[in-house]
């Protein structure tokens, strides 16, 4: 679990999760140091349920780890990956997680709760997902994460998606996917455009979709690297009233 979590500040993927009503999720205090922000109302890593809460110290790391460890309780499992030091603590059929690292003269980090009881069910689902995007998709088509979070009423989902199609190709596959989805192209930019340079600093090739619909919208980056392989980043946002 903790391995997760350390994955979470490098790119790990996530999709939704949702918690049964019956269960009260246990809090991870943190020290009157830190300034905390939140991550989403709940995420779920790789099929792990999650709630997610970051946070800043002007504290050194080592201070932070002293106050966790008296504050979580024992039995507690430590680990290091990188530069982080990651601490977790089994509370029932939940997981307590807690990563920090330094971060200019304090620290940063990040505290997450996970369900691990209703793991199984949730990497059902995702495994579930990630079936019906890839029946739709070009052949060859992998997916390499799908981050989803639930916050403000609005459902926000990334999908990182690899082949070896062209960029012609993928765009098109996305049009018809996204139509049949309700979504509608609003507006295609290249990378020549001054908006998508802004936007994508980082890409210098590509093309970027926008497409709209009743309640959501969707952006999709597609860029072709100099190894003949195409990433595509879809990023779509549904208000909950609409996701089904």
């Amino acid at each position: 679990m903790s391995t997760c979590l350390a994955m979470i500040g490098v790119g790990c993927t996530f999709f939704l999760g949702y918690a049964s009503a019956q269960n009260v999720w246990p809090s991870i205090a943190l020290p009157k140091s830190a300034d905390a922000f939140g991550i989403g109302e709940q995420l779920t890593a790789n099929g792990l349920p999650m709630r997610i809460q970051g946070f800043v110290s002007q504290k050194k790391p080592a201070e932070l780890l002293d106050w966790f460890r008296q504050s979580l309780g024992k039995p507690l499992v430590e680990n290091t990956l990188g530069n982080k030091q990651i601490l977790g603590r089994a509370e029932g059929h939940y997981y307590l997680t807690v990563q920090i690292e330094a971060a200019g003269q304090g620290s940063k980090g990040l505290a997450a709760v996970t369900d691990v009881k209703a793991m199984v069910q949730s990497r059902e689902k995702t495994q579930d997902s990630n079936g019906r995007w890839l029946n739709r998709l070009p052949s060859g088509s992998k997916i390499i994460s799908q981050v989803s979070s639930q916050d403000g009423g609005k459902l926000n989902t990334q999908l990182v998606i690899v082949n070896g199609h062209s960029e012609t190709l993928n765009a098109n596959a996305l049009k018809d996917i996204m139509e049949k989805d309700g979504q509608e192209l609003d507006r295609e930019v290249t990378s020549d455009d001054r908006t998508l340079n802004r936007i994508h600093a980082r890409l210098t090739n590509g093309r970027t979709l926008l497409f709209k619909g009743k309640g959501k919208e969707a952006v999709a980056t597609i860029a072709r690297d100099g190894n003949g392989s195409t990433s595509i980043v879809l990023s779509i946002v549904t208000q909950m009233e609409n996701y089904k």
